[in-house]
């Protein structure tokens, strides 16, 4: 749209309103799709209100790739597409007319990944444009990462930039955060000269349609997800490739996910052998595709913190409440029936992926299951 137009279009408060409707039938579609609880309706519209924040601040807040920002865009209440507790999202807005360097502290944290994606998450226009991750840029003197990125070569470490990149992700994996250092990572644009340019009404129009088409095409995404998971619950599915491309598609990792629904009596076993990699988890997360509350609650496990049976195998129960299994580490369903849920693996050697099944509390308890 013509630069005039935007502008005059946020003069006339045409913008808003628009952006004011889109939000409107967003929250209509919330509604309709929701389970029919009142606690996953209340969780529909707090997610509506997440990605709303998200969307400001992606579309508008730090929208300008001439003066990008490494903001971590997902937290404790920032939540979206099958969250990872373990991982720190970061998040820039670039673009293949800029050279940038990144640049910190290695740290050591287990997996450190680099993504260049370009396009959106509405209407399923995102694409991958490369991936690299830490061990293909070996740390410098003093543990530190210095890459250029750019559409022209550079001597060095270089992360090629397509035209029409827009996005740079970088994941930050941990197994234990409290002995594990993070990265502090720093994204300069390096041709930019002076100050960036002060916020044109245009800028702020744009955002709008951008932020709006963003919480459509995210919320549209994953409710499509957790209803084609939730024909077949308590089943856990390969990777979707199509899924993996358009919610930043990382080649390191495979996720397997699904639909779990439970009667308050019952609980789902995971039981099989993890492979050997650098990260596997089982993340619970509600039916909008937020992990659950793991500030308070034990909802995911990772290859640290499971139990290993002398074979190597690993027993998971999803459950309402813990059933004490000495074998076992428990998963809260956090007083909910249903939602989805992630098996995730970090640069492994095979995949395997586990049938759970449904068993009675007070059987497993028993130990007779």
């Amino acid at each position: 749209m013509d630069r005039s137009v935007l502008a005059d279009r946020l003069a006339s408060g045409a913008a808003w309103d628009q952006f004011c409707e889109s939000l409107k039938t967003a929250g209509h579609t919330i509604l309709a799709e929701s389970p029919d609880h009142p606690v996953d309706r209340a969780e529909g519209i707090r997610y509506l209100t997440r990605l709303t924040r998200l969307a400001f601040r992606l579309a508008i807040e730090y929208h300008d790739a001439s003066a990008p920002e490494l903001i971590k865009y997902m937290d404790d209440t920032q939540k979206f597409g099958v969250d990872n507790p373990d991982q720190d999202y970061l998040w820039a807005r670039i673009s293949g007319r800029h050279t940038y360097r990144l640049s910190g502290p290695r740290g050591g944290c287990p997996y450190l990944g680099f993504g260049i994606y370009a396009g959106s998450a509405a209407g399923g226009r995102r694409r991958t444009v490369g991936h690299w991750n830490a061990s293909d840029f070996p740390p410098g003197g003093g543990g530190r990462i210095d890459v250029v990125l750019s559409a022209r070569e550079h001597p060095g470490h270089w992360i090629r930039l397509s035209e029409d990149a827009n996005t740079l992700q970088v994941r930050q994996l941990f197994l234990d955060r409290a002995r594990e250092e993070a990265p502090r990572l720093h994204l300069a644009c390096l041709d930019r000269e002076g100050p960036p340019p002060p916020l044109a009404p245009e800028r702020v129009a744009h955002g709008l349609l951008r932020a709006a088409g963003q919480i459509e095409g995210t919320l549209r995404m994953f409710i499509d997800l957790a209803k084609q998971w939730a024909h077949a619950p308590n089943v856990l599915h390969p990777r979707d490739d199509a899924m993996s491309e358009q919610s930043f598609g990382n080649p390191d990792f495979y996720y397997s996910g699904g639909y779990w629904r439970l009667a308050p009596d019952e609980a789902l076993v995971f039981e099989w052998t993890p492979p050997e990699c650098v990260y596997w988890a089982l993340l619970v997360c509600n039916f909008w595709a937020e992990s659950l509350d793991f500030r308070y609650r034990p909802v995911s496990v990772n290859k640290a913190q499971a139990r290993y049976r002398k074979d190597g195998s690993v027993r998971l129960v999803l459950a309402g409440r813990d059933p004490g299994l000495p074998d076992a580490k428990w998963l809260d369903t956090e007083g909910h029936r249903e939602g989805t849920l992630t098996l995730r693996y970090v640069l492994a050697k095979e995949y395997p992926i586990p049938a759970p099944r449904v068993v009675r509390l007070a059987e497993l308890a028993a130990g007779r299951r």
